[in-house]
């Protein structure tokens, strides 16, 4: 969103792009060094653990003098991420390499990952400006490598203003490999085409830009205003066209309400929250006179929210109820995961209810190690099949119970296969659970909320519940792996 123009534009001609094509060796998908990566739908820090971004946009570029008082006030509210507005230089005032390292350090300070992002490119269809922006990544590129693990680079705001998926993917392709030869293997996010408000230009092409990553490491990212976000059916058709392809999302902006229509932030929030995607509110503050509305926070302080930022803030989904910071920082505050099962040595006591083989500690998969558990199951109308353990745990002081599952690439899944977390406590037993969500063949992750959830010392079985859909059948394997609490 930029604080000049922040409309959408269909422009009625196209305009032809010519790139100089070049060919690259893609190899074997592989982690960025020490740093964050994707795996399908989901991010993870270089602790290993699942990520889900929550944090607010600051418009630095334009306030550069407020940043030093912004980034810690965006951190008093929870939040575990911001993204900060950078500028190449070719509109605006240009971020110096010394200015970016300040902000990175300052970010870290505050316990928060920085998402940079070069704003010059907003809404322009030519070359030359995605080109700028990747240009800049790399002159600064100093200050950027070792920061894999709290830095993540948001390739340039908003790139390709006119709803076309075709030249907005072609022009990535030609742009990711450029970065990655310069030696910057930190996670990537681009914004789709339109303004960042055509989705349909991910769900079309986002496989083959993801592709186009030697690391295979970019995640995407949708700025839901009023044509990306206006309603619940398009959100959520949004939200789902991209990762039922197994791609990794974000939100990276929204609002309220925006130029030409109201926003839907309540199922923006709560179905992100279900489905694991994380987001970046717009703004912290700075909005000029025609977006005012759209300002978090009265004053750079935080100490006067405004409606806006007191749902972002303080909402049933907002920051306060969400954020999880990530362990990358260490400490009390960090929120430190604790494997509790990963299969590496056995199946370490879980089994399978509805399952015809297994389950078996297997090669087959794996989000972290070498192994993970494999059942194979026969799917018939709604289905239910289930992997547990009944062990005794004390979750006691444990805020979010996380797993990552899959289901195989085979068998007749028809309109798909849901899963949730589940835990049983105290000595009746009793059954708690997380979201229900929709499991695909690369990745998804399960989170299941601890903090409203009595008898938390009494923990007597842990397991996953998966749903066939009324219209599968037949055989086909689920996965589970890395089972951890923070």
């Amino acid at each position: 969103m930029s604080n000049i123009l922040k409309c959408i534009t269909i422009f009625s001609t196209t305009i032809l792009i010519i790139f100089t094509s070049s060919l690259f060796f893609t190899p074997a998908p592989v982690k960025a060094a020490n740093g964050f990566y994707v795996n399908g739908n989901t991010l993870y820090d270089a602790t290993g653990t699942p990520f889900v971004i929550r944090g607010i946009n600051h418009a630095h570029s334009w306030f550069k003098s407020d940043s030093p008082t912004a980034i810690p006030a965006i951190a008093e509210t929870g939040a575990n991420t911001v993204r900060i507005v950078l500028s190449d230089g070719s509109q605006y005032a240009k971020d110096d390499i010394t200015t970016v390292r300040n902000l990175i350090s300052l970010a870290e300070q505050n316990n928060l990952i920085a998402i940079l992002e070069v704003h010059d490119a907003t809404g322009k269809d030519d070359a030359a400006s995605l080109n700028s922006a990747i240009d800049y990544w790399i002159s600064i590129k100093d200050a950027l490598i070792g920061k894999e693990d709290k830095v993540i680079i948001n390739i340039a705001n908003e790139w390709f203003g006119t709803w076309n998926g075709l030249m907005w993917a072609d022009g990535y392709k030609q742009g990711i490999p450029k970065l990655r030869n310069a030696g910057l293997t930190h996670t990537l996010i681009v914004d789709s085409a339109g303004w960042g408000q055509y989705p349909a230009s991910i769900h079309d092409y986002g496989k083959s830009v993801f592709n186009s990553d030697p690391l295979k490491n970019t995640m995407f990212s949708i700025h839901m205003y009023e044509y990306a976000g206006g309603d619940a059916a398009t959100v959520k058709s949004n939200i789902d066209g991209v990762i039922n392809q197994g791609l990794a999302l974000i939100i990276g902006e929204f609002g309220h309400k925006h130029t030409n229509g109201d926003v839907d932030e309540a199922t923006i929030m709560s179905y992100s929250q279900q489905k694991g995607v994380g987001w970046l509110a717009w703004s912290w503050k700075g909005n000029s006179s025609e977006w005012n509305y759209l300002d978090l926070s009265s004053d750079w302080t935080g100490n006067s929210l405004t409606s806006w930022g007191d749902t972002i803030v303080n909402g049933s989904n907002g920051i306060k109820a969400t954020s999880v910071p990530s362990p990358v920082f260490g400490g009390s505050s960090g929120g430190t995961a604790t494997t509790l099962y990963d299969f590496e040595d056995n199946i370490e006591n879980w089994s399978g209810t509805n399952v015809s083989g297994g389950p078996w500690s297997v090669t087959d998969w794996a989000i972290s190690g070498s192994k993970s558990l494999k059942a194979d199951v026969q799917l018939g109308n709604s289905s239910q099949h289930s992997l547990f353990v009944s062990n005794s745990h004390n979750l006691n002081g444990k805020s979010t119970l996380i797993a990552t599952v899959k289901h195989a690439d085979w068998g007749s899944i028809g309109n798909g296969i849901m899963a949730k977390l589940y835990i049983k406590t105290g000595s009746n037993w009793t059954w708690y659970d997380g979201d229900s969500i929709q499991i695909n063949s690369n990745s998804t992750t399960l989170s299941l909320n601890l903090s409203t959830i009595p008898n938390l010392s009494n923990v007597q079985e842990i397991g996953v519940q998966f749903t066939g859909a009324s219209n599968s059948s037949g055989q086909t394997a689920l996965f589970l792996d890395k089972v951890t609490v923070q």
